[in-house]
């Protein structure tokens, strides 16, 4: 049986690294997340205003190993998850699939479950964790929740019913040797990812930035017109030029800091 005083240390070097992406734990509140079966489990913190189904990280501790996760274990998390794979986040898409592709060739993505009345997880996907995209992820998403649901499935040309089960995403996973060093190399490589993944947003954020962004680009556009009325009123523009110019502004969305700041500097001129 490994001590759970030897877990703190660890916790410490996450902490350094990741700083307020990960819970503050004292000694004794890392002692009390570690499970009988030798894994801590670190808490991410909460990211914004907005309270979100977190993932975890999981530090597994054997005599010469330390295996190392970021881990989606609940039905909520997954689901809160799979909002970067609506349609209106796909800046947040293409950020997901860089991350991944930086990590170095040891870090894999799992997907387990484990039975109703079954003590341990059974790996059913693993793969080389920077080959894992967007797309990549929802496959993985939608199996779990396949795994989670049960019912008949096609394998192999074969009707097949399956039991529901517990699926449990691996995110990120690495085996390193037990060192303090190791560890936070593991910690500053998986960094990008998991700030990112901390950011996700949820429904209602989702929902907000639809409904805010034609308010907003409504008060840009009120604030560019009264730049062109005052520019238009000291004659620093034509009227067909002032036509122009607006339309060039509704048409041209990157163009528009760069129009507002030529008006600017036309109006200060006089």
């Amino acid at each position: 049986m490994i001590s759970r005083a030897r877990f703190p240390p660890f916790y410490y070097v996450i902490q350094a690294t990741l700083g307020t992406l990960v819970v503050k734990l004292s000694d004794q509140d890392v002692m009390e997340y570690v499970s009988g079966e030798n894994v801590l489990t670190v808490p991410l913190a909460q990211q914004g205003s907005e309270k979100k189904p977190m993932p975890c990280l999981e530090i597994e501790l054997g005599e010469d190993v330390l295996r190392i996760a970021l881990v989606y274990r609940n039905a909520e998390c997954l689901r809160h998850l799979k909002n970067i794979l609506h349609p209106s986040q796909m800046d947040a898409q293409g950020a997901f699939t860089d991350s991944m592709r930086t990590l170095p060739v040891a870090f894999e993505t799992r997907l387990s479950k484990r039975g109703f009345k079954e003590t341990d997880f059974v790996l059913v996907k693993k793969y080389v964790a920077s080959r894992v995209d967007a797309q990549m992820l929802s496959l993985l998403i939608e199996e779990a929740e396949a795994i989670r649901a049960g019912g008949r499935r096609t394998v192999d040309g074969r009707s097949i019913y399956e039991a529901p089960a517990t699926p449990t995403l691996y995110l990120l996973f690495k085996q390193v040797k037990s060192s303090e060093v190791e560890l936070q190399d593991a910690i500053v490589q998986m960094k990008q990812v998991i700030t990112l993944v901390s950011g996700v947003k949820t429904q209602r954020e989702i929902i907000h930035s639809h409904i805010s962004k034609p308010v907003d680009q409504a008060n840009q556009y009120h604030g560019f017109v009264e730049l062109l009325n005052k520019a238009r009123g000291l004659d620093v523009i034509s009227a067909e030029e002032r036509r122009h110019i607006d339309k060039w502004w509704r048409e041209s969305p990157e163009e528009r800091e760069h129009l507002s700041e030529d008006l600017k500097r036309r109006i200060g001129s006089t």
